[in-house]
């Protein structure tokens, strides 16, 4: 597939500033629906009464795209920008999709489906179950990389956009071999954007770049995997000392972003956390106190109480968000209380590949309370990675991955567990 490299930063949606993007509503122009084809297909007796009752938790309008045209598809006018076509080989019936962004005339390029004959769907239950799951496969050469974004609207004209990301990839890479591709439903920023989940009309697929791929099938599926990412953390009985690597021989490495990892270690009194950041440009950064954001800088973000409903869209007072400025000169400083933390303690070091950190939160002193055995509690934690310019140029997080604002909400954290 050619081009499919350029467009890779598009595809990880990285942060550019510390306000939740507002997503534009897509105004489409020209566009082209395509033709039913009718026919009759052989059938068992009873194949049709159990399509029909199959559903998840109730569920059944699951199929998006089944090998076949109907007025439920249609992509831009311009078919020298988009080309669509139905194609069946000795063993399948697919979708053949080739695209050309890159041209004049080609502004907005794209592909809906709007299933189940333009019906209402009312998504809202299942929300958190469901996955959507594109069977594709590669014309020629092999890639991993898919330029789209992926956009699910209602019928009052909202929209909720999410661009494609390899590690939705259920395979190494795509191949000439039909290969998985599945996104969780739950990703999609729906309520960032007001979004009707009583009501969706269609599945929106915008192309960028040039290429081409086959599409078998476009359906929602269950979704198999944890909504939120979990780290273990053990507790240490005797007083650890910052600056010793052997703390961190017995905790869980958690990897995340571009080979970033992190590990937790708690004891009676303090949380630990170590941070490995790969950085081919470290020390970079100029901003001052609540903006450290906007330069090398690490953000960690947890709760102090168990009890927290994870799906809280704003904090409690037992939420905490920390920021180390990992310029020339490090410091920690707390965006809650709008100062710089002195009695969180830190050991910072440039390493062959970027740099390690090294935290201990006193959880006891400063909150007045202690992390419990057994207790799970919300966390996250992200690096900000400076650009050319000095400034930030992208946030790579551990849990929201897709979606950025955990420093807002802390429904977009994961899980800290104490053993």
């Amino acid at each position: 597939m050619k081009k499919l490299s350029f467009f890779f930063v598009f595809c990880r949606l990285v942060s550019w500033s510390q306000d939740l993007p507002k997503q534009k509503t897509l105004l489409l122009e020209e566009v082209t629906i395509l033709e039913k084809n009718y026919g009759f297909k052989k059938v068992g007796l009873y194949d049709e009464e159990e399509a029909k009752s199959y559903s998840i938790k109730g569920f059944s309008q699951l199929s998006i795209f089944d090998n076949d045209f109907s007025d439920e598809v249609w992509s831009t006018k311009n078919t020298s920008c988009i080309k669509l076509n139905l194609k069946e080989d000795e063993k399948d019936k697919f979708l053949s999709v080739k695209w050309n962004k890159d041209q004049d005339g080609c502004d907005w390029v794209g592909m809906g489906f709007g299933w189940d004959m333009w019906a209402g769907k009312d998504m809202n239950f299942v929300k958190d179950t469901l996955a959507m799951e594109l069977e594709v496969r590669a014309i020629g050469k092999s890639f991993t990389n898919i330029p789209w974004a992926f956009c699910f609207e209602d019928y009052s004209g909202a929209q909720a956009w999410l661009g494609y990301n390899k590690s939705f990839l259920l395979a190494n890479e795509i191949t000439s071999n039909w290969t998985k591709v599945r996104i969780p439903f739950s990703l999609f920023p729906f309520e960032e954007n007001n979004f009707d989940l009583f009501n969706v009309k269609q599945l929106m697929v915008q192309v960028f770049g040039e290429g081409s791929i086959e599409i078998n099938s476009i359906k929602l599926v269950p979704n198999s995997s944890k909504l939120r990412s979990e780290v273990t953390c053990l507790k240490v009985n005797e007083k650890i000392e910052l600056g010793k690597n052997e703390n961190w021989n017995i905790a869980v490495a958690n990897s995340f972003g571009s080979g970033h990892s992190f590990a937790t270690l708690y004891t009676k009194d303090s949380l630990f956390i170590a941070v490995k950041v790969i950085d081919a440009t470290p020390q970079v950064n100029s901003e001052k106190d609540e903006k450290l954001w906007n330069g090398d800088a690490i953000e960690i973000a947890f709760s102090t109480n168990p009890q927290a409903d994870p799906k809280r869209k704003s904090f409690l007072l037992s939420d905490q968000h920390l920021g180390i400025n990992c310029g020339a000169t490090p410091y920690v400083w707390d965006w809650k209380e709008n100062k710089r933390m002195e009695k969180v303690k830190f050991v910072y070091s440039k390493t062959a590949d970027g740099y390690f950190l090294e935290l201990a939160v006193p959880v006891t002193e400063l909150f007045k309370t202690k992390l419990l055995p057994e207790a799970a509690y919300g966390f996250e934690i992200a690096v900000d990675l400076s650009g050319a310019d000095g400034k930030r140029s992208r946030q790579e997080r551990w849990n929201s991955i897709y979606a950025e604002g955990f420093h807002l909400s802390p429904s977009k954290w994961g899980t800290l567990i104490c053993e």
